[in-house]
C-alpha cells in the first residue's frame, strides 16, 4: 500500500565523469552540426539529440496564424503565439489547445520523426468522431535552451504570453478568435504544463481574463513535472559550460521540488477541483546522447497531481516520445484520443455551461472568509495517495459492509467504521477510498484529523471544512450558508454545537435532496474531542439527504466506548485493516529493487510479511534497509538484524542518529527533530531552513541531509512538508531520556520560540513585508511565538531577554502589521492569553528566587503588552485591517498613557498626533454608550445580526447599527400603542411587536410593516416569541396557558392555536395564570412558570408534559421564577428565582444546580456557553454555564433592566433605563477564541482555568456631551451636558471650571463663542440663554469668567433653540427655532428683531464677505437678511436633487436637511452638505456655490419694495463617487482642503478644485436688460459642464486620510458633535462625556 513519498536517486554509472560528445552521420533530416555548433547531449523536449535539428520550417496549408505569430531567423521554432490549424466547417463547440514543453516546438513537438504527415493534431485529430467538431490550435513559445537568450526568463513571462495570446490573438483575417466563448481543453507536454497551470493561477487574479479562465474545462497533461526533475540541474550546467548558450531561470524552476514548483502546486490545487485533470506519465527512459546511456526524465509521482479525482494513465513511451505518435492505430495515439474524445463529449452531451458551480470567485471568497477556511484538505490527501501503491487496498471494493453503505439507493443514514492499529495504512486506505468515490461522481467530503496540526485536531475546523466542500458543489446549499452571514456569528471561534446547528442541521438536513453525501473522516482517534463528534453525528439521522460516513481511527478503548453509544438508526457498521496481508506482499514486491530469481525474491517477500506484525510502517522502514544490501549474505543479515515490533525499529533508528560519527551531523539532526516534533503544525522545508540557528545555505542538499541525518525519522512529501513519519514516531522521541535518542520536550520548544523570535526580530524585516518579500518562516513565526513561549522552561533566562527585547523594540509593531496584513489579527488574542500566562508562571517562579527589579519590571511589561494586544484588536481591528502601517504612527497615540504602547511608542509622536482632554489612563471595557433621546425610558434590549433593538415604555422600538451603534435611518419604530414584548430574528432582518390590540411584522431594513393582526379578543398577555422555521412563522406563549401562531408566508394570516397546556395541580400548590414563558430555539419545548408553583416543562408537539423543577431547599422555599431561557443545544432550562438564584434544570433528567447571584436579569449566549445576570445595584456578572464559573463581573451605576450577548459573544450589552451600553471586556475575547482551540497550547483543562479568572471592572455614571464649541483664538473650549453642566477646559491645564450646574438636570443644547473669544453663550432645554465674558489671562493664569446676561426666551420664540450666532461686533446674538429667528442686543440682554420663518429650517452664518449680514441655507433655498433681520434677497437653488443618486424621485425635497455649511479659507465659496430623506435611508448631497454669488451689489436695501422675485443660484454637485465616502463635512483648511470624517471614521482631506461661475452683475443687467421677472445667477452647472475634478482618478488618490478614530469613539454623540477646531490644529470629539482633543500636523 505505501509507496516512498520522497527519494534521492543517485546517477547511473557514469556520474561523475566528463560526458563524451560524438559526432553522427549526417542524414537527409538531420544534417551534421557545423563547426560552430556545440551538441549538446539532451534529447528534445527536456532533452534533445545530439543531431542538430534542420534549418527548414514546416508550413502547412490549412494553418492559420494569427498576428502573434513570429519567425525565428536562426532556427525554427515553429509558429509562435496562438495558432488555428483547424476549424469545423459548421462552427466549433469546444477548443483544444496544445502547448508543447522545453526545447519543442508548436509543431514538431506534436509530430513523429519530425514528419508533418505525423502531425496529429491536425492530421489525425479532425477526423475522430466528436473531436472534429471542436476547434484545435497551438501555442507556440521560444523554448529552445540551447540559444543565447534572457537568462531571466520564467515560466510565468510565457504563462503571460499565453493568456495575453488567448485574449487578444486574431486569425489570419484578422477577426478575433474569440477564446472563452465555448469551453477549453489544453494538451500540454512537459513543461508546458507548468505555464498552463501558472496562466490558470495569473488569470484567476485578473478580472480582464476572467471569461477565459472559467472557459477552461480539461487538461491533458503528457509527461508534466509537476514536481520536478533531477534531470534540469544537470541541463543547466551543461548550458553554463558552452560559449554561445547560458543557464536559464525556466531551467532551474523545472529542478526536483523547487520553491517555484512547490508555490504553483500549493496555488493550483486550490482550484484543480474545477477541472477535468488527466494526467499520463512516461514509462521508458530516455537516451541522452551518452552512446547507450539512458535515464527516467520524469517519475510516476513527478508526473501525477494526486488530486481527487484525477484520471492518471501509463504510455508506454519515453518522454520524447509520450507526445509523438506513429499513426491512429499507434496505442498510445489510442489511448489519449479516447480521453480527448472523451472529454469532447462530455462537453456536447451535457451542453454545460462554462460556469462551474462555483466560478464565482467572490461567492467562494466570502464562503472561505465566512467559514474561516484558510487551506483545503487535499494536501493532506496528496500526501497519503502518493503513498499509495497500485493494486494495495482493493480489497475494500469487495468487503460486503463497505458495499452496503456505498449504496446510493438506499436513502437512510449509515455510518461506517473502519479501525486498525497504529501504523497499519489507515491514512493511505482513506485516500483509496477518497480517490474511488471521486472517480464514481458521487458528491465526496473529507478531513485528516493531524495530530501534529493542532488546528486539524479540531471539531470546529472538521466541520467547516466539510461544509466548505459541500458548498463548491450544491449551489442552493451555498447560497444559504452565505445567507448566514447576517447573523454575524463568528464561526471561527464558535462552539462546533453552534457550527452543527446553524449550518448543518438548519440548512443541509433541510435540502430536498436526494443524492446521498459521503464524508471520510480519517484519523478520529487523534481528535481534541472523538465522543463529542460522534455524538453529533447522531443527528445525521434527521437529514433529508442520506449522509454516509466513514470513520478511520485505531480500535482504542474509548472509541469502542463511543461507538457503542452510536443509534441503531445510522445502521453502523465495522471493518477491521487487520490481516490484509496481501497489500502487505503487494507493497514489498513492487518496492524491493534488489536483483535475484523469483523464488529468492519471495523468500524475501513471505520473511518481512511474517515479522510485520502488520505494520506498513515497519515494512517501509526494512524495505530500504534491504535495498541497500549488495549480495546474498547482506541480505540475510539485514533480515536476521530487523527488529521485532516498531519499538526496537525505532530504537535502531535512533542509535543511528545517536552514534553517527560527526558532530556536526548529529546537531544538525537533532535541531531538526527539536523543530519537527514540536512544530504547531507541519513545516515546509524552506520554513526548516530559516527556523534553524545556523546557516543551511552551506549544506549543498539542506533537503537530502534532512532524511539523510534523522535516522528515518521524518519524511518529506511532494508539497516538500515535513513530518515525522508517524505520530507513533513523534511519541518515540518525546517520551523520555532512556531512549539511544530522543528530544527534550522544553528544549525544543524554546528552541522554535528563540527562532520565532529571531525571524520577528531579522533586520529590514519591515522592508521586506512592504515589499512581498516575506521570509518562508515569518507566517509561522507570527502566529505561533507565543504558543512556544508558554511552554519554554521559566528558569530560561534567555527567553525572558529575548521576550523583553522583543516587546520594547519596534519589532512587535511589525509583527503586529505582519498580522493585519495576513488577516490573522486573532492571533492577537492567543497572544495575549499565552503571555498573560507565561508571566504568571514566572511571577510564581520569580517569588521563590529572590528576583531583582528588572526581573519585576519586566513581568509588568509582559503582564501590560498582555492586555495591550486584546484591546488593540477590540478596538484598532478595523483600522488595522484597512492600514495595517497604522500601527506604527497612527494608533498608538490613541492608546491610554498607562498603556505600553503609548509608552514605548506614542509619546514619540506627540508632534504629529497627540491626543488629550480624556481622564482615562488605563484600558476599560466600555465599547460605546446608547443614549435614546432625553426622556425615552428603555427596559428591553436584543441583538441579532447587525442590529441592536430597544424596546421603549412609550411602544416604540429603537434601531442602532452594532457596528458603529449608530440609529438607524427607520428608527424609532413606531408600533402605534402600548407593547408587551418584541422579536428579533436570528439574522436581524425582521423585527416582531406584540401590542395590546395588535401584532405586527416588520422588514427592519425599510422600517415597513409587512403585517399587521389582530390580537384574540381575550387579551392576553404575551410571554414568550419566538420566530421560527426560517423566520415564517411566529410562535407566541401567553399567561392564558396557550400557545397559538401566525404563519408569515401567508397574506393575511390568522391565529392559529399550537397547544394548550393543560397544567395537572400539584397538592398544596396554587394554580394560576403563567407568569413566565421560555421557548426552544426550534419551538418544541416550552418552559412555564407560575406564583406559588413550581416551573414546568413541557414539549409543544402533543403537548406532552415532561415535568417540574422541584428546588433542592425544602419545599416551603419554592421560589417565583422570573426569567428562563432554554439552552441553544440542549433540553436543559436555565432560569432565575425572584430571591436571585440562578438554577440550571435537564428536565428529563432530575434535580436542578443553583447559585445564588443577586441577580434580577439573565441572558443566555447564542451558543449556550455563558450566562449574564445584571442587578438591581448595575452590576453585571458572566458565569460558564457548564460549571457556574464565574468569568468576569463589571460594577456600574443604575439599576440593569436588560441584557443581550452580541452574535460573535465578544460584547454584550446592557440596557439602564435612559440608556444603554456596549461592554467587550477581554475575558469574553478571550473566552471566544479559546473555544476554537485551533493554536491553543495548553490542554483545555488549563485553558479553562486560566480563562476562569475572574475580571472585575468598575464603570462610573457618564453625563453624555450634547454640544461643544471651541474658542476661535484657541486654548480654550467648552461643552455641555445631557444633565445640564457647562464645563470650561484649557488644552494645556485640562478642565478649568464648571460654568453651570443646572439643579434641574436640564440638557445643555446649543452654544457658541464670539468672533474675538471673550464672550460665550449658551441655552439649555427651558430655553434660557446664558452669556458668559471669557477674559484669557496670561501664562497659566485661569480666565477671567462673567456672566453676562441670563435671558429666558420661554415667551419669546416657538420650539426649541437650534442655533446661536454672535454678529461680528459682539453686539448682537442670533436665536433660531424651529420657526422663528430674532436677534438679541447684548447691551440690553433684550429682544430687538424676531421673525417668523415659512420655509424650510435653515443653518444660519454670518456672510462671509459682508459681515453685516446674514445669510439662511436651506435645502432650497437661500435666505439674505441684515442683522435687523430685513430680507435683502432670496435665491432658490435649480439643481437636480436626485442627479446621480440612488434614490427614490416620489419622496419630497421638504424632507431634506442641510447639516452643516462650510466656508473656506479664502471665503470665496460655501459648501453645504444635505441629507436626503428617501425611503427611510438617509443620502448626502453636497454643494456648492461662490459666497459673491450673492452679493451685496445685487440686494434690496430695506428701503426698496421686498415683493420683488427670488433669484436663482445653480450650484454645483460634488461627484457622488467621492462624497459617496463621506459621512460628516468638518471644515476647510488652506488651499480649499476640505477636512471630513468618512464612513470608515477616518479624518481625510480633499483638496477641491472649485470653478468660479459668470459674475453676478453681467448675469444680473443681462435679466434686466431682458424685463425678465426672475433674475438668474449662473455658476458653473456641473449638469452641463462636469467641474475639473478627475474622477477617473480613483479615490485613493484625491482623499488623503490623516488619522482614523478608535472603534470605541465611534457613537451618535461622535457622528453628531466632533468638529475641527482650526485655530489649534485639532480634533474635537466627544467620548463617554469626556471630549477628546486630537492634535494633528495633518490638520494644519
Amino acid at each position: 500500500m505505501f509507496r516512498k513519498p520522497f527519494s534521492f536517486r543517485r546517477s547511473g554509472s557514469d556520474e561523475g565523469r566528463q560526458p563524451r560528445f560524438q559526432r553522427t552521420a549526417s542524414h537527409s533530416s538531420s544534417p551534421s552540426p557545423s563547426s560552430s555548433e556545440v551538441p549538446i547531449p539532451i534529447q528534445q523536449d527536456h532533452v534533445r539529440s545530439t543531431i542538430s535539428l534542420p534549418q527548414t520550417s514546416i508550413h502547412l496549408n490549412s494553418q492559420k496564424t494569427s498576428d502573434h505569430s513570429r519567425k525565428n531567423s536562426e532556427t525554427d521554432p515553429g509558429p509562435l503565439g496562438l495558432n488555428v490549424i483547424y476549424t469545423p466547417e459548421n462552427g466549433h463547440m469546444v477548443d483544444i489547445i496544445f502547448i508543447h514543453g522545453l526545447g519543442g516546438t508548436s509543431q514538431r513537438t506534436w509530430s513523429k520523426y519530425e514528419n508533418p504527415e505525423l502531425f496529429w493534431p491536425l492530421k489525425f485529430l479532425p477526423l475522430e468522431p466528436d473531436v472534429c467538431l471542436a476547434r484545435i490550435l497551438t501555442f507556440g513559445y521560444n523554448a529552445n535552451f540551447r540559444a543565447a537568450g534572457n537568462v531571466s526568463t520564467s515560466v510565468l513571462d510565457f504563462a503571460k504570453d499565453l493568456l495575453f495570446d488567448l485574449k487578444y490573438a486574431k486569425d489570419e483575417e484578422k477577426e478575433d478568435l474569440n477564446i472563452g466563448n465555448v469551453p477549453l481543453i489544453f494538451v500540454v507536454h512537459s513543461m508546458g504544463g507548468l505555464i498552463i497551470k501558472e496562466a490558470y493561477m495569473q488569470g484567476q487574479n485578473d478580472p480582464k481574463y476572467e471569461s477565459i479562465i472559467k472557459a477552461i474545462s480539461a487538461i491533458t497533461f503528457l509527461a508534466t513535472p509537476h514536481r520536478g526533475t533531477n534531470l534540469a540541474e544537470i541541463l543547466n550546467r551543461i548550458l553554463q559550460s558552452t560559449i554561445i548558450t547560458n543557464s536559464k531561470m525556466y531551467i532551474s524552476e523545472l529542478a526536483k521540488n523547487s520553491f517555484t514548483l512547490q508555490k504553483l502546486n500549493e496555488q493550483f490545487r486550490h482550484i484543480a477541483p474545477r477541472l477535468d485533470i488527466v494526467s499520463f506519465y512516461e514509462t521508458q527512459s530516455t537516451s541522452i546522447g551518452l552512446k547507450n546511456a539512458r535515464i527516467m526524465i520524469l517519475e510516476k509521482d513527478s508526473s501525477v497531481l494526486g488530486y481527487p479525482g484525477e484520471t492518471s494513465r501509463a504510455l508506454n513511451a519515453d518522454h520524447h516520445n509520450v507526445c509523438k505518435y506513429d499513426s491512429p492505430r499507434d496505442p498510445n495515439y489510442i489511448t489519449v484520443r479516447n480521453v480527448l474524445k472523451s472529454l469532447v463529449s462530455k462537453i456536447i452531451s451535457t451542453g454545460r455551461s462554462n460556469k462551474p458551480p462555483l466560478s464565482n470567485r467572490k461567492e467562494s471568497h466570502d464562503l472561505k472568509s465566512l467559514l474561516a477556511i484558510t487551506e483545503l484538505p487535499d494536501i493532506d490527501y496528496i500526501f497519503f495517495r502518493d503513498q499509495w501503491t497500485q493494486g494495495t487496498s482493493d480489497w475494500i471494493l469487495e468487503e460486503s459492509v463497505y458495499s452496503e453503505w456505498l449504496d446510493g439507493r438506499a436513502l437512510t443514514p449509515t455510518l461506517l467504521w473502519v479501525n486498525g492499529g497504529a501504523a497499519t495504512g489507515k491514512s493511505v486506505l482513506s485516500s483509496f477510498i477518497i480517490n474511488s468515490l471521486v472517480e464514481q461522481g458521487v458528491s465526496c467530503q473529507y478531513f485528516f484529523i493531524r495530530f501534529g496540526d493542532r488546528r486539524k485536531r479540531t471539531l470546529s475546523l472538521l466541520l467547516r471544512s466539510i461544509a466548505y466542500q459541500i458548498a463548491r458543489s450544491a449551489p442552493n446549499f451555498l447560497q444559504r450558508v452565505l445567507q448566514l452571514v447576517d447573523e454575524a456569528i463568528d464561526f471561527e471561534t464558535a462552539d462546533p454545537r453552534t457550527i452543527w446547528e446553524r449550518i448543518f442541521k438548519s440548512i443541509l438536513f433541510k435540502l430536498e435532496e436526494r443524492q446521498p453525501l459521503y464524508w471520510i473522516i480519517d484519523g478520529l482517534d487523534e481528535a481534541d474531542d472523538p465522543r463529542a463528534f460522534i455524538k453529533l453525528l447522531c443527528d445525521i439521522s434527521l437529514s433529508s439527504i442520506p449522509i454516509r460516513i466513514l470513520l478511520v481511527s485505531r480500535k482504542t478503548s474509548e472509541m469502542v466506548a463511543a461507538f457503542q453509544k452510536v443509534p441503531k438508526v445510522l445502521n453502523l457498521g465495522l471493518i477491521s485493516i487487520e490481516g490484509h496481508l496481501e497489500d502487505l506482499r503487494c507493497y514489498i514486491r513492487q518496492e524491493l529493487s534488489m536483483s535475484g530469481t523469483a523464488e529468492f525474491k519471495e523468500n524475501i517477500v513471505q520473511r518481512i510479511v511474517g515479522g510485520a506484525q502488520n505494520n506498513f510502517l515497519w515494512v517501509r522502514l526494512a524495505v530500504d534497509k534491504l535495498n541497500l544490501c549488495h549480495t546474498q549474505a547482506d541480505v540475510e543479515l539485514a533480515l536476521q538484524q530487523l527488529p521485532a515490533g516498531m519499538e526496537a525499529l525505532y530504537d535502531r533508528m535512533a542509535s543511528s542518529i545517536a552514534q553517527n560519527p560527526s558532530a556536526t551531523d548529529r546537531a544538525l539532526a537533532s535541531a531538526i527533530l527539536h523543530c519537527v516534533t514540536c512544530s504547531l503544525r507541519v513545516l515546509t522545508v524552506a520554513e526548516l531552513s530559516q527556523a534553524l540557528d545556523e546557516d543551511t545555505s552551506k549544506i549543498l542538499d539542506f533537503q537530502r541531509s534532512i532524511v539523510d541525518l534523522c535516522g528515518g525519522f521524518v519524511v518529506i512529501d511532494n508539497g516538500g512538508n515535513v513530518a515525522t513519519i508517524h505520530q507513533t514516531a513523534r511519541e518515540y522521541l518525546l517520551s523520555g531520556d532512556n531512549r539511544p535518542f530522543h528530544i527534550d520536550s522544553d528544549a525544543a520548544h524554546k528552541q522554535v520560540f528563540l527562532s520565532c523570535m529571531r525571524c520577528l526580530m531579522s533586520i529590514g524585516l519591515r522592508a521586506k513585508v512592504n515589499g512581498n518579500q516575506r521570509p518562508e518562516f515569518l507566517g509561522y513565526a507570527a502566529s505561533s511565538w507565543s504558543s512556544h513561549l508558554v511552554l519554554t522552561p521559566l528558569d530560561c533566562g534567555q527567553a525572558v531577554e529575548v521576550l523583553n527585547k522583543f516587546l520594547t523594540g519596534s519589532w512587535v509593531l511589525t509583527w503586529i502589521q505582519v498580522l493585519a496584513s495576513s488577516e490573522q489579527l486573532r492571533v492577537l488574542i492567543q497572544a495575549s492569553k499565552n503571555l498573560s500566562k507565561y508571566s504568571t508562571k514566572q511571577k510564581e517562579y520569580g517569588a521563590g528566587q529572590n528576583e531583582k527589579d528588572s526581573y519585576v519590571v519586566k513581568q509588568e511589561l509582559f503582564e501590560s503588552w498582555a492586555v495591550d494586544f486584546m484591546k488593540i484588536v477590540g478596538k484598532f481591528g478595523t483600522i488595522l485591517r484597512r492600514n495595517p502601517e497604522s500601527i506604527y504612527k497612527l494608533i498608538p497615540p490613541f492608546c491610554p498613557q498607562n498603556s505600553s504602547i503609548y509608552q514605548l511608542f506614542g509619546k514619540n509622536e506627540a508632534k504629529s498626533l497627540l491626543v488629550s482632554g480624556l481622564s482615562t489612563e488605563n484600558w476599560d471595557d466600555s465599547l460605546a454608550r446608547i443614549s435614546f433621546g432625553f426622556g425615552t425610558y428603555a427596559s428591553s434590549i436584543s441583538a441579532a445580526g447587525a442590529q441592536i433593538a430597544i424596546l421603549a415604555s412609550s411602544g416604540s422600538v429603537f434601531i442602532y447599527d452594532s457596528s458603529v451603534f449608530e440609529e438607524a435611518a427607520v428608527s424609532p419604530i413606531k408600533h402605534g400603542e402600548r407593547v408587551y414584548r418584541m422579536e428579533l430574528n436570528s439574522t436581524g432582518t425582521l423585527l416582531a411587536t406584540y401590542g395590546y390590540r395588535t401584532t405586527k411584522i416588520w422588514e427592519i431594513s425599510t422600517g415597513k410593516c409587512k403585517m399587521s393582526v389582530e390580537n384574540i379578543e381575550s387579551r392576553p398577555r404575551p410571554l414568550a416569541m419566538l420566530l421560527t422555521n426560517n423566520s415564517t412563522m411566529l410562535l407566541v406563549g401567553t399567561d392564558d396557558r396557550r400557545i397559538r401562531s401566525l404563519n408569515l408566508n401567508q397574506s393575511a394570516p390568522t391565529w392559529q392555536l399550537v397547544a394548550e397546556l393543560e397544567e395537572p395541580e400539584l397538592e398544596g400548590h396554587f394554580l394560576n395564570s403563567s407568569s413566565y414563558m421560555a421557548l426552544s430555539n426550534d419551538g418544541r419545548l416550552i418552559a412555564v412558570a407560575y406564583r406559588g408553583h413550581p416551573l414546568s416543562a413541557w414539549e409543544t408537539d402533543g403537548p406532552v408534559h415532561i415535568g417540574h423543577c422541584w428546588r433542592k431547599r425544602e419545599e416551603v422555599a419554592r421560589g417565583e421564577v422570573i426569567e428562563a431561557v432554554w439552552h441553544p443545544h440542549y433540553p436543559e432550562v436555565l432560569g432565575l428565582y425572584i430571591e436571585g438564584v440562578v438554577f440550571r434544570w435537564r428536565p428529563y433528567e432530575g434535580e436542578p444546580d443553583e447559585i445564588a447571584t443577586g441577580a434580577s436579569r439573565l441572558s443566555i449566549s447564542r451558543d449556550g456557553n455563558l450566562f449574564a445576570t445584571g442587578d438591581v445595584r448595575g452590576t453585571v456578572k458572566v458565569y460558564t454555564t457548564s460549571d457556574f464559573c464565574l468569568l468576569y463581573q463589571l460594577a456600574s451605576e443604575d439599576t440593569v433592566l436588560g441584557l443581550a450577548f452580541s452574535p460573535d459573544l465578544c460584547r454584550f450589552y446592557d440596557v439602564r433605563g435612559y440608556y444603554g451600553n456596549a461592554w467587550e471586556p477581554n475575558a469574553l475575547m478571550r473566552f471566544t477564541e479559546q473555544r476554537g482551540k485551533g493554536i491553543d497550547s495548553g490542554s483545555e483543562t488549563e485553558s479553562l482555568a486560566q480563562t476562569s479568572t475572574t475580571s472585575i471592572s468598575w464603570s462610573s455614571r457618564i453625563d453624555s456631551i450634547t454640544i461643544l464649541a471651541g474658542s476661535p483664538i484657541g486654548r480654550l473650549y467648552c461643552c455641555g451636558t445631557e444633565k445640564g453642566t457647562v464645563r470650561l477646559h484649557d488644552t494645556q491645564r485640562e478642565k478649568l471650571a464648571d460654568l453651570q450646574v443646572s439643579k434641574s438636570f436640564l440638557s445643555i443644547e446649543q452654544m457658541s463663542w464670539s468672533n474675538d473669544g471673550r464672550l460665550f453663550c449658551f441655552s439649555d432645554s427651558s430655553k434660557k440663554i446664558i452669556v458668559i465674558s471669557i477674559i484669557p489671562s496670561p501664562g497659566n493664569l485661569d480666565p477671567l469668567v462673567e456672566t453676562k446676561a441670563e435671558i429666558p426666551m420661554k415667551n419669546s420664540t416657538n420650539g426649541p433653540i437650534l442655533q446661536l450666532l454672535f454678529n461680528p461686533d459682539s453686539t448682537q446674538l442670533l436665536v433660531r427655532c424651529s420657526s422663528t429667528i430674532c436677534t438679541i442686543s447684548l447691551k440690553s440682554s433684550s429682544v430687538t428683531q424676531s421673525l417668523e420663518l415659512h420655509t424650510a429650517e435653515c443653518k444660519w452664518i454670518t456672510h462671509p464677505q459682508d459681515p453685516t449680514l446674514i445669510i439662511g441655507v436651506g435645502p432650497n433655498a437661500i435666505h439674505m437678511l441684515d442683522w435687523n433681520l430685513a430680507e435683502r434677497q432670496t435665491y432658490n437653488f435649480e439643481y437636480s436633487r436626485y442627479q446621480s443618486m440612488p434614490s427614490n424621485p416620489e419622496s419630497s425635497p421638504d424632507q431634506d436637511v442641510v447639516d452643516r455649511v462650510l466656508v473656506t479659507h479664502d471665503k470665496k465659496y460655501l459648501l453645504v452638505q444635505i441629507s436626503l430623506l428617501n425611503q427611510n435611508s438617509r443620502e448626502k448631497m453636497f454643494l456648492y456655490f461662490e459666497a459673491s454669488s450673492c452679493s451685496t451689489s445685487t440686494t434690496a436695501t430695506p428701503d426698496i419694495d421686498q415683493t420683488q422675485s427670488p433669484m436663482i443660484i445653480t450650484p454645483i454637485i460634488l461627484p457622488r463617487n467621492l462624497t459617496s465616502q463621506i459621512a460628516l463635512s468638518l471644515s476647510f483648511l488652506s488651499n480649499n482642503r476640505l477636512i471630513f470624517l468618512s464612513r470608515t471614521f477616518e479624518i481625510c482631506s480633499w483638496r477641491i478644485q472649485f470653478r468660479s461661475g459668470p459674475s453676478l452683475s453681467s448675469s444680473l443687467s443681462e435679466t434686466c436688460s431682458n424685463s425678465r421677472s426672475t433674475a438668474t445667477l449662473n455658476t458653473t452647472n456641473l449638469l452641463d459642464h462636469h467641474h475639473n475634478i478627475d474622477t477617473n482618478n480613483t479615490a485613493e488618490k484625491i482623499i488623503k486620510p490623516a488619522f482614523s478614530l478608535p472603534g470605541d469613539w465611534v457613537s451618535r454623540d461622535c457622528l453628531a458633535l466632533c468638529s475641527i477646531w482650526g485655530i489649534e490644529r485639532s480634533l474635537l470629539c466627544p467620548r463617554n462625556g469626556e471630549v477628546a482633543v486630537v492634535r494633528s500636523a495633518a490638520l494644519v
